[in-house]
């Protein structure tokens, strides 16, 4: 606003003022001028004391998709691992389903999620899943990247394995500014990489998101965006998790218990359709 003054007070010394004849013109001369240059020295005064604007924190945009509700995703029958899930597992999940997986460390949670993501074959049990389902597993190690390529690089490959190359792009997600995706994901933070491996799980839309310890390198106001967000998807979620605050956030929803020591118990069932968690005896 000072420059454009100072402009417009130059303007009118250059053509617009005129004093008349006999009324103190070099006073007034001298006294524009003036003017002028108290306006040029408070706009110079402002230049050395520039200050850049800071770029808005990152906010998570949920892409928009909608599972068809109601279709099966997965039935899993007597599942079990050698060494790794000793008690007989059997769940249903449908597309809208919730289901939150909690247990000590080793009680097998992250064995369980693997097997039902098809990364593990299971010791006995089967797992059945709908041939056009989309199963989407944010595990809490990342994938095996190059670490030479960008995290955009990264980004635009996958979503061009999945055909929807002309989607759009990684800033639009809210979880990487701009720096973050032109970075080689070999130099990049824990968080950024994790940021990452959740921008690749949401461009897979899927009807099943697996989330394996979701909080672990996350900031406290990314984690609260993103159990808002799951809250409201319309896929089935499965979230494994010890984080005392996350499990309050989501008290409400159905819940499997495994324990490490109980090896002798009967088959844990869950039901699907959001069901509600049982142990029944007997074979599933």
């Amino acid at each position: 606003r000072l420059a454009q003054a100072a402009e417009d007070a130059r303007g009118r010394l250059q053509s617009g003022w005129r004093p008349e004849k006999g009324h103190g013109k070099h006073q007034r001369a001298t006294r524009a001028a003036g003017t002028v240059q108290a306006f040029n020295r408070r706009r110079e005064e402002l230049e050395r004391h520039r200050i850049t604007v800071p770029d808005p924190p990152l906010r998570l945009r949920w892409p928009s998709w909608r599972a068809a509700a109601g279709r099966s995703v997965l039935d899993c029958v007597g599942v079990r691992v050698a060494g790794r899930l000793e008690v007989p597992v059997s769940l249903a999940i449908d597309v809208g389903d919730r289901l939150v997986v909690t247990g000590e460390n080793g009680a097998g949670k992250s064995t369980l999620l693997a097997v039902l993501a098809d990364r593990l074959e299971p010791t006995a049990g089967t797992v059945t899943r709908h041939p056009e389902a989309r199963i989407s597993t944010l595990a809490q190690e990342v994938p095996e990247w190059d670490d030479r390529r960008t995290a955009s690089e990264v980004y635009t490959e996958h979503t061009r394995r999945l055909g929807v190359g002309s989607g759009p792009g990684l800033t639009s997600t809210g979880l990487l500014d701009a720096e973050a995706v032109r970075t080689p994901v070999g130099r990049m933070s824990q968080g950024q990489q994790r940021r990452l491996h959740l921008a690749l799980c949401l461009a897979e839309r899927p009807d099943l998101l697996v989330l394996d310890e979701p909080t672990n390198h996350l900031s406290s106001a990314l984690v609260d965006e993103l159990t808002e967000a799951i809250r409201a998807a319309s896929c089935a979620v499965l979230v494994a998790a010890h984080d005392r605050q996350l499990l309050r956030d989501l008290s409400d929803w159905p819940r499997l218990h495994l324990a490490a020591e109980d090896r002798t118990g009967p088959p844990v069932v869950v039901s699907s359709g959001h069901g509600e968690l049982r142990r029944q005896t007997g074979s599933p």
